[in-house]
């Protein structure tokens, strides 16, 4: 720990007077990987509970990957089974991993479902269809197309996308889902799913099944209404399944469709907008910085692309930062072991990572009002896309918290490879005393994670330990008691 001093004066009107400073204290900047949630490494959470177990986790994952198919959230129209998706989904993985996150997908149409494995949860037959069965049944009367093959893709049953039936009854999904889900702290991120082939809005290889800019538009701005707080995410740059929102992206075929192709990735083509950068560069330019709002994702299901984590991990950290990447998975390099130094580096790069510089403030305290100056940055790739604030603990000798003072600014406003200086006044008496003043990411819900700072010397709550303050209130004497005095 590195500290200065500044020489400051302040008089005490009436009988008392005395010399203060103002302190410097820059806490060391920390290389350690750091298990902070919504950020990192992503491994596949659809199947815990039938499986029994979770996946292997080589590389410190704590963010999950739940397909939600339809017919599992709603048994019948507006009978929606949250209960059973937690003990479905979700608690089965927290009960492993207490600092699970998930994102999450409703899919109405997972081709060859029951070779993914998403189907160990069904019951009642049909297995290929991943929307409830009331949707067919009269009076909806919504169509069903069985397809056998979709580029490779299938079996599988979709239903009719651009039925209007269709369209009210997914826009009631989404409001309910964002009702129960939106703010969550579990939540990293939700992706706009429900339509075509695993929710990603396409029908690639039967376009004559594929859904239409009406069905699209409206779903669009459905979950756009019913999440304002939980991030989201789309599959593509396209329009308009991200004109006028700020959907963040998850992009599925990491790095090969990702940016130019002038860093050598396998099978590589920026022909189209299947690729994120072709899609940004010329159908929706406006969506160029929506990573600022919505976290930007990835996977690598081939081999070749996890290989080149490895191999290429110079251009792969490059095209992390440039598109600001904020977590990767679930198929990827992480789901292997070995390769620890360089997995590490990547996680390192991913997400945000906040550090704190510098924090002055006078020492000793003399008066209930101090103003703290803190200059902060966030070295990592992204934003944190969730509501935190900077705190300090102030923790007495006996190692006890008797007060935290927390800044206004939201920390979700910390941009990547930006550092900025923050002044705030706190009034607060705290008891006369030496105090250890603790920093850390503090939650606005307080079911939530803290964050850790990427600072070192931390104590066994990850609260980075910045330094001593002395507090000497002193008690002023004012006029009317020199009035009493003299009178006596």
């Amino acid at each position: 720990m590195q500290h200065t001093m500044k020489s400051c004066f302040k008089a005490y009107i009436l009988l008392v007077s005395m010399t203060c400073t103002a302190e410097d204290f820059i806490p060391a900047p920390s290389n350690e990987v750091l298990n902070n949630p919504h950020r990192g490494f992503m491994l596949w959470g659809s199947n815990v509970l039938a499986d029994g177990g979770l996946p292997d986790n080589f590389h410190g994952a704590s963010i999950y990957h739940v397909y939600l198919p339809w017919r599992m959230v709603e048994s019948s129209d507006q009978v929606f089974e949250w209960d059973l998706i937690e003990q479905t989904y979700l608690e089965p993985i927290s009960d492993i991993d207490p600092q699970a996150t998930f994102v999450m997908r409703l899919v109405a149409d997972y081709p060859d479902g029951p070779g993914s494995g998403i189907d160990n949860h069904y019951s009642g037959g049909d297995i290929n269809r991943d929307y409830p069965l009331f949707l067919e049944q009269t009076p909806l009367n919504i169509g069903r197309r069985v397809y056998t093959d979709c580029d490779g893709d299938g079996p599988g049953i979709a239903p009719d996308w651009n039925d209007p039936e269709f369209i009210s009854q997914a826009n009631q999904l989404i409001l309910a889902f964002g009702l129960h889900f939106d703010g969550d702290p579990r939540i990293t991120a939700v992706q706009v799913g429900l339509l075509g082939l695993w929710g990603e809005w396409h029908q690639s290889g039967c376009d004559t099944l594929a859904p239409h800019d009406t069905v699209k538009n409206s779903l669009k701005d459905t979950y756009d209404l019913a999440f304002n707080i939980t991030p989201l995410q789309t599959r593509y740059a396209r329009n308009p399944d991200v004109t006028n929102v700020t959907f963040g992206f998850h992009e599925d075929y990491f790095p090969s469709f990702t940016a130019q192709c002038i860093y050598g990735f396998p099978l590589c083509n920026d022909s189209g907008d299947w690729n994120l950068e072709y899609g940004l560069t010329h159908v929706v330019p406006a969506a160029r910085n929506n990573w600022q709002d919505n976290p930007i994702s990835g996977e690598s299901p081939l081999t070749s692309q996890k290989n080149a984590w490895v191999s290429d991990e110079a251009d792969i950290t490059t095209i992390i930062n440039d598109y600001h990447f904020s977590f990767l998975g679930p198929a990827g390099k992480h789901e292997e072991s070995g390769n620890s130094s360089v997995m590490n580096r990547l996680a390192n790069q991913l997400g945000y990572r906040i550090q704190i510089n510098q924090m002055t403030i006078k020492t000793p305290i003399t008066t209930p009002l101090t103003t703290v100056s803190v200059t902060i940055a966030n070295v990592g790739s992204a934003p944190i896309y969730h509501p935190y604030q900077l705190a300090l603990d102030w923790v007495n000798a006996a190692n006890q918290t008797v007060t935290t003072w927390i800044f206004d600014q939201p920390m979700s406003e910390y941009m990547p490879k930006l550092s900025t200086t923050i002044d705030q006044n706190f009034f607060q008496t705290l008891p006369n005393g030496s105090y250890s003043i603790r920093a850390y990411g503090r939650p606005l819900n307080p079911n939530a994670q803290p964050l850790t700072l990427a600072n070192s010397n931390k104590d066994v709550l990850n609260r980075v330990i910045i330094g001593e303050v002395q507090v000497s209130i002193v008690d002023l004497i004012f006029a009317d008691d020199f009035e009493t005095i003299g009178n006596d």
